[in-house]
């Protein structure tokens, strides 16, 4: 009698998983990086779409401070920057605001978040 139950433990232990999605990025042609680091690659874009004057700034409209590491790693840390970059350009949750990223750019942005935002 103590068989069955052991196997309907091991039974529902092992059948019981969280489904795991796994984010594949595809590269843009042209567009070759594997491992990002926030200063030489992140930090210029971050500047070109997010942190310049009047947006992500500080006295901007946007709601935080992206002029610095610890202020987009922040954010990141709460989660839905990655949402809010996937969304369709007239969508007004979408980030950058009103604009289309350039396929590298985003591409690399998005690399870097997954990456997990390394500071170096």
């Amino acid at each position: 009698m103590k068989y069955p139950l052991l196997l309907f433990i091991v039974v529902v232990i092992f059948s019981c998983s969280k489904d795991v999605q796994v984010q594949v990025l595809v590269p843009p042609n042209g567009c070759d990086s594997t491992q990002m680091h926030y200063g030489s690659d992140i930090k210029p874009i971050i500047s070109s779409y997010c942190s310049f004057s009047g947006c992500h700034s500080p006295g901007g409209e946007g709601a935080f401070d992206y002029t610095t590491y610890e202020g987009i790693a922040n954010r990141l840390r709460a989660g839905r920057v990655l949402d809010r970059l996937a969304l369709p350009v007239e969508d007004p949750l979408h980030m950058p605001e009103h604009t289309e990223m350039l396929p590298c750019d985003l591409y690399k942005l998005r690399l870097w978040i997954i990456q997990g935002f390394p500071d170096n």
